[in-house]
């Protein structure tokens, strides 16, 4: 590609982001602080699923970007040699800039030979929508010389942001709008133009990302029994799957496909899944895994009638802040579930090194509407694992719950997603 074609691409794409700034609000993302406690010249990877705002948050970096989308059909004809042309179009349009964006980079092959380039005189952000962004050969040229960062959409700190409201809850009044703003939360989820646009553009999105970010990026062949897959995983959001119950009910070939499916979907950010907690490394790799989805708002738009079951939706959405602060502020944390021989369960095992805490989810907003199972099952868990405290998180209730010298400490949902323990 010629220089002033570039130059052209690039001016136009930067009118686009730009316009869109103007016009979106926008909200300071949490993850910011990790990205720029390390901005200096080396390989920045942002991944995370499609529409999060991993653009946005590229583009507002401190100093001057020189932004390149490589979604941009204009761009289809760019080679990895293109590259110099690229920069002598970014000094002639810019005069100079502080850091490069490179937008969706995947769809440029080889491109992991370019930012290996690029990187050793400028911050360079590579964003992509897919978890296999960090290819094999990627780490072969950069060789660890690179940071990697997650960004999932907007936690419930970053929705009242959104909404213009503080994250100080100090009044009656105050936790009253808290709860239904985190209802809202709940039902709308945290892509930002959900906001705008509702149910359909989630549903649109959801389609997006099983097409563009798995059937087409893998070359999928049995295009049905993938989106049967997919549809399977979001339907049974926050519980326990195997892969062969997944091929017997849909009627798949093999559970070795069934796999790859569940892999591909992982890849993409459309869905997690989560390993029981042993302190055996191999029975956690073997373990029976339990499935969460990206986003509240999109399994309610996706799974019919799904928005009645509030308490499902209440766990998926505690899933994805412990997600939110293992990739933004605590690297080392480890995310399980527990079940003991007897089948007794408790949502979250959270290990930190030696430390370990356990967290149970419940819809209630008083004490008698907790069931007895609930508080159960996380007495034997902390039993198991020697723990004096452990913690319940609920609709409403706030207090403590004590028996045999340990103590279960209830607190309501608002403000466990408001802290930042």
């Amino acid at each position: 590609m010629n220089i002033e074609e570039l130059k052209r691409i690039l001016a136009d794409q930067w009118e686009i982001l730009s316009e869109k700034l103007r016009r979106e609000k926008i909200v300071e993302r949490e993850l910011k602080a990790r990205i720029l406690r390390s901005f200096c010249p080396t390989a920045h990877i942002i991944t995370g699923p499609r529409r999060s705002g991993k653009s946005v948050l590229s583009a507002t970096l401190p100093g001057r970007a020189l932004y390149v989308n490589f979604e941009d059909p204009a761009l289809a004809r760019f080679l990895v040699g293109d590259y110099k042309r690229l920069l002598q179009a970014g000094y002639e349009l810019l005069g100079d800039f502080g850091y490069i964006v490179l937008d969706e980079v995947q769809e440029v092959e080889g491109w992991e030979r370019m930012v290996s380039i690029l990187r050793e005189n400028y911050p360079t952000v590579v964003t992509g929508s897919n978890a296999r962004l960090l290819s094999r050969e990627f780490s072969t040229y950069l060789t660890g010389r690179y940071l990697s960062y997650t960004l999932l959409p907007f936690s419930f700190g970053e929705f009242l942001a959104y909404m213009g409201l503080s994250r100080e809850v100090k009044t009656t009044k105050d936790e009253a709008k808290a709860k239904r703003l985190l209802l809202e939360y709940i039902e709308t989820g945290g892509f930002p133009e959900a906001f705008h646009f509702g149910r359909e553009y989630l549903v649109n999105l959801y389609n997006d990302i099983v097409t563009r970010d798995v059937i087409v990026r893998y070359g999928i062949r049995n295009v049905r029994e993938l989106k049967e897959v997919s549809f399977y995983l979001f339907s049974n959001f926050a519980g326990r799957i195997t892969y062969n119950k997944i091929k017997n009910t849909l009627g798949i070939g093999n559970v070795g496909t069934v796999k790859n499916y569940v892999d591909y979907l992982s890849s993409a950010y459309l869905v997690f899944e989560l390993s029981k907690f042993s302190f055996k490394p191999k029975e956690v790799l073997r373990s029976e895994k339990k499935v969460y989805a990206i986003d509240t708002g999109m399994i309610n738009a996706v799974v019919p009638k799904i928005s009645e079951n509030i308490g499902r939706l209440m766990e998926n959405a505690v899933f994805l802040e412990l997600m939110r602060r293992k990739y933004y502020r605590l690297p080392d944390i480890e995310v399980y579930y527990h079940r003991d021989n007897n089948g007794r369960e408790v949502d979250f095992v959270v290990r930190d090194n030696e430390k370990i805490t356990l967290i149970q989810v419940t819809y209630a907003s008083e004490l008698d509407e907790i069931a007895p199972r609930e508080i159960e099952n996380l007495f034997r868990a902390m039993e198991f694992f020697r723990l004096k405290e452990g913690t319940l998180i609920t609709w409403g209730y706030s207090g403590e719950i004590k028996k045999d010298g340990r103590v279960v400490k209830a607190i309501p949902m608002w403000k466990w997603l408001l802290s930042h323990s």
